[in-house]
C-alpha cells in the first residue's frame, strides 16, 4: 500500500511539474514572428493575396482559397476597419503547435489575432481572428 501511494504521489507530481513548463516556440524567433504578423495582416489590408499567404505552409494555402481571403478582407474591413498595430504577443502549445496569440489595434478595435505553428516550424499552420464587432457580424 505505502509503495502504491509513493507510486501515485511521484506520478501527480510529474503532472503537475510537466504543466508548469514554458511553451514550446515555433523554429523562429519573437521578432520573425512579428514580422510575419505584420505582413499578414498589411496584405490583408491591401487586399494582397500573394503576400498575406506567402508564409502559409502548403496545406494552408490549399485550405484558405483566394474566395475565402476576399471575404476574411470584406468582413474586417465592414467589422474592424483598416489594421494599425499589433501589440505584444503570448505564446502557449497545443499538442504540437505553438500558438502566437496578439491583440492588434485596427480603426474600429482591438482584434485578437491567432497564428499557430508547428513547434519548431516556420510556416503559419492556422490564422484566427476575434473580436467583439467580427462576433456581432458572424450572428
Amino acid at each position: 500500500m505505502k509503495l502504491r501511494f509513493s507510486f501515485l504521489s511521484l506520478l501527480l507530481l510529474l503532472l503537475i511539474l510537466s504543466g508548469c513548463q514554458p511553451a514550446q516556440p515555433a523554429g523562429l524567433s519573437s521578432a520573425q514572428v512579428a514580422a510575419l504578423t505584420a505582413n499578414v495582416l498589411q496584405s490583408l489590408d491591401r487586399s494582397d493575396y500573394a503576400g498575406f499567404s506567402r508564409d502559409f505552409s502548403d496545406s494552408m494555402k490549399a485550405a484558405f482559397t483566394q474566395d475565402q481571403f476576399t471575404h476574411l478582407h470584406d468582413m474586417l474591413q465592414e467589422a474592424s476597419g483598416n489594421y494599425l498595430s499589433q501589440g505584444a504577443s503570448s505564446l502557449s502549445n497545443n499538442q504540437n503547435y505553438a500558438l502566437y496569440h496578439i491583440v492588434c489595434k485596427y480603426e474600429k478595435e482591438e482584434v485578437a489575432v491567432t497564428l499557430s505553428f508547428q513547434v519548431g516550424g516556420t510556416q503559419i499552420e492556422g490564422l484566427w481572428f476575434d473580436s467583439l464587432n467580427l462576433r456581432k457580424l458572424n450572428k
